[in-house]
């Protein structure tokens, strides 16, 4: 029986064996070749999000096995579609023109920090990029911290995702993975796409 998550930590980081979430400090010497995984998966989740079809037989695969245009932790299409539609559908009972995509280690297969392979040692979390006229307004309505340039938020917060009532839905989403779900808003999946390696949900 999955335990109920603790939120307001900041997000992005996979879970030690242990339990303990701090972040790692330093940047270990496989960080250049995580970088290389990076720029690849930027151009393959460009690719998928703009041409959509060709992602969803699943019938490309990356080196390690991963169907492309499938986070890690999905054993292919099928069963990413079925989570991320549902996910996102619920979101769009609040906010219905609500977009997201998947981001960090689910998408490069490594986290950013230490270099380690998704799932390696731990267990790691889905970071998802959401945006949406209708969710900008409500988090600039409810107090939200955009960062410095205002393109978008750090992981939300359990304050943020009560005062914007998606608390629940994450809550959810975080048991039927199994895994910790963070949210983050940018004012353009677009956006997110540009600054990070994105497989957006585009079915």
């Amino acid at each position: 029986m999955l335990t109920p998550r603790s939120r307001g930590h900041g997000g992005g980081n996979d879970r030690p064996p242990s339990g303990n979430r701090g972040r790692r400090g330093g940047r270990p010497g496989n960080v250049e070749q995580a970088e290389g995984h990076v720029q690849e998966a930027l151009q393959e989740g460009r690719a998928t999000s703009a041409g959509g079809g060709s992602s969803s037989s699943g019938s490309r695969s990356s080196s390690s096995g991963q169907p492309s245009g499938v986070p890690y932790g999905f054993r292919d299409f099928a069963q990413f579609r079925g989570f991320a539609a549902r996910f996102r559908d619920r979101m769009r009972e609040l906010y219905p023109d609500l977009d997201m995509g998947f981001q960090g280690s689910s998408v490069t297969g490594r986290s950013a920090e230490s270099g380690a392979l998704f799932d390696e040692g731990r267990v790691s979390d889905y970071d998802i990029a959401i945006s949406g006229d209708s969710v900008n307004r409500a988090a600039h309505d409810n107090g939200v911290r955009f960062r410095g340039d205002g393109v978008s938020t750090g992981p939300l917060s359990e304050r943020d995702l009560d005062r914007l009532g998606l608390d629940g839905i994450i809550d959810d989403a975080s048991a039927e993975t199994g895994r910790e779900v963070h949210i983050m808003i940018f004012r353009t999946i677009d956006e997110a796409a540009a600054r990070k390696p994105t497989i957006k949900v585009w079915f």
